[in-house]
């Protein structure tokens, strides 16, 4: 994460007035396409992959996350092709450093470019269509609160976050 000065002119009384602002790039610069408050989805042009930027406020069980992703969509492949990402593919969306947002009031630590995916709920871990081998009846998930990745027991809830190639 690095910090990104931004400078602002402003008129104020006949004078000018320059004024510094500090924004966070929680992610480089070039990692995504350009996108405003209204866009719905997001290319990371590293990998290719267009990403659900809006993710899910309902955690389901890992069975419900395939017909789910299917349902979704959005621009710029509104008749659908969206799926649940591999484990690889969902940890290439945790930062290498956390930044902090409130959440319900509370300052809580996220992994996640908040830019990119606002509102990135942490309040559970995030399914991937990666079953573990090691451990049957459990898949990959990824904690945007910790940075982490586990397995989860399919049978529990969890959000998901939708992809596209």
């Amino acid at each position: 994460m690095r910090s990104v000065r931004r400078l602002r002119v402003v008129a104020v009384g006949g004078g000018i007035v320059t004024l510094a602002t500090f924004a966070r790039a929680d992610a480089p610069i070039d990692q995504y396409s350009l996108f405003d408050q209204t866009t719905q989805s997001i290319q990371d042009l590293r990998t290719g992959l267009y990403w659900q930027r809006y993710a899910s406020t309902t955690t389901f069980l890992y069975k419900d996350t395939f017909a789910t992703c299917s349902a979704v969509t959005l621009a710029p492949f509104p008749t659908g092709g969206w799926r649940v990402p591999s484990y690889k593919e969902l940890l290439t969306l945790v930062d290498e450093v956390p930044h902090e947002e409130y959440e319900n009031g509370q300052l809580v630590t996220k992994y996640i470019d908040s830019h990119a995916f606002p509102g990135t709920s942490i309040g559970s871990v995030y399914w991937s269509s990666s079953l573990s081998p090691a451990t049957p009846g459990t898949a990959f998930t990824v904690s945007f609160h910790f940075g982490l990745s586990q397995t989860t027991d399919v049978l529990t809830n969890a959000y998901v976050r939708c992809v596209h190639d």
